[in-house]
């Protein structure tokens, strides 16, 4: 699926086949909610997709309703960057909204879509409400409308911005390379320590 306004869709291959750490965060009317930990291997993936260092977002990991799943096309198991990947692959938002919509704290409150594996392409997460009928892989899902929202400031972030002074925010926290391993054990004792050059 290539088209003048729909660049093609690139998958990002990774030889990670561990289920990502976890944490079950709450209950509520059946529906358990888990922290999922973005892995050293999942911020290297996302650091290459969105073309910035992803700790810049200050992010470790994202909520979600029910455990991570493996593929059943390539066995890879469902990750945050899947959301992101089909985000930008079926033209729901660019790279620069996205990345603002997480350093302002704004995952997950937006449009909910059907995520697809960043790796296959073959659907990897519904919605939950079947809006979108659930395409089996990302080529039969095709693009979805951009929507526009308010971002803190009140601007609008998804369309074309009027150039308007810099907004002046605390220093990002950066560790060195990333905080978690693979395991999801922390390689720093407490948030915005630099992770040492032996682990």
């Amino acid at each position: 699926m290539t088209t003048e306004s729909n660049p093609p869709i690139e998958f990002l291959p990774t030889s990670f086949r561990q289920c990502p750490p976890t944490r079950l965060i709450s209950e509520e009317e059946g529906r358990k909610l888990y922290l999922w930990y973005i892995t050293e291997d999942e911020y290297l993936r996302l650091s290459k997709l969105l073309r910035r260092d992803f700790q810049e977002t200050g992010m470790g990991g994202t909520n979600v309703c029910g455990l991570p799943t493996p593929c059943r096309g390539c066995g890879k198991y469902t990750e945050f960057i899947d959301w992101v990947w089909t985000a930008l692959a079926r033209g729901v938002h660019s790279r620069e909204f996205m990345f603002k919509a997480l350093i302002e704290g704004r995952q997950g409150v937006e449009t909910s879509h059907d995520a697809y594996c960043s790796e296959c392409g073959l659907l990897a997460a519904r919605t939950g409400d079947n809006r979108e009928g659930g395409k089996p892989d990302i080529f039969q899902a095709g693009p979805l409308e951009r929507f526009t929202y308010p971002s803190f400031d009140g601007t609008k972030v998804g369309k074309p911005e009027r150039s308007r002074k810099p907004v002046e925010s605390e220093p990002s926290v950066t560790w060195g390379k990333w905080w978690l391993d693979n395991t999801g054990k922390p390689l720093v004792a407490k948030y915005g320590d630099k992770v040492s050059d032996s682990e």
